[in-house]
């Protein structure tokens, strides 16, 4: 079913495309699945199968079906699961980097930088609930080393921009100095992860709003000097 859950209606008989359309229509379906709309609307499809039947059920031609194209159309662009699964990494980290700047611009003040991104994080892990089942999948650390690389490579990305912002924050005297940043950056990862990792796989058992209240404030507590 399309991903707009409109459902099927009516239409009346077509005569059949010539070439020159369907050429056109082929060119319009390849920049579309360039755009940056279709790899999110790629990512949200797979990441909801994942949620409804598990990583082993995404194949090129169940998210095609999701989207609302064909799977020739689709697989032109993805061969197999793991470029399905690379468009995801790419899409997350597209938007969580984005994320990051938005922080940094956001306030002059780096714990409040900080607390700016865990909030808008935590959006985004309510947004992709399957995302720790990917990152934490055999696909993507054993079985396919490009996306192994590509993670990795994300992650550097993210733990630079963050150890940077939180030594501002001990440079300016908003956060402790007995503790690395480094170490505190992990420490901030554990904010996330827990809440993300249960609502992977039962969203009944965490009450998101009260629980990012909670970890914010546990974090301040804990790293104001």
């Amino acid at each position: 079913m399309p991903v707009s859950g409109l459902g099927a209606s009516k239409r009346p008989c077509r005569p059949p495309l010539t070439s020159r359309e369907q050429s056109l229509t082929s060119l319009s379906m390849t920049e579309r699945l360039d755009s940056p709309l279709r790899r999110e609307q790629i990512a949200e499809a797979a990441l909801a199968i994942v949620v409804e039947q598990g990583l082993g059920a995404v194949t090129v031609r169940r998210v095609a079906e999701a989207v609302g194209i064909s799977a020739a159309a689709l697989y032109r662009h993805y061969k197999n699961k793991a470029d399905i699964l690379r468009a995801v990494l790419e899409e997350h980290n597209e938007i969580h980097m984005a994320n990051i700047r938005k922080a940094k611009a956001s306030s002059d003040a780096p714990l409040e930088a900080l607390h700016h991104l865990y909030l808008s994080v935590m959006k985004l892990v309510e947004r992709y609930r399957a995302l720790p089942v990917v990152f934490l999948s055999d696909v993507l650390w054993f079985e396919d080393k490009r996306l192994k690389k590509l993670k990795m490579e994300h992650h550097r990305i993210t733990r630079e921009a963050l150890v940077e912002l939180i030594a501002q924050g001990q440079e300016r005297g908003e956060i402790r100095t007995d503790i690395r940043p480094e170490e505190l950056f992990i420490h901030f990862l554990g904010l996330i992860a827990m809440p993300a990792m249960m609502l992977a796989r039962s969203v009944e058992e965490v009450d998101m709003d009260r629980q990012t209240k909670a970890n914010w404030t546990l974090f301040a507590q804990a790293v104001t000097p």
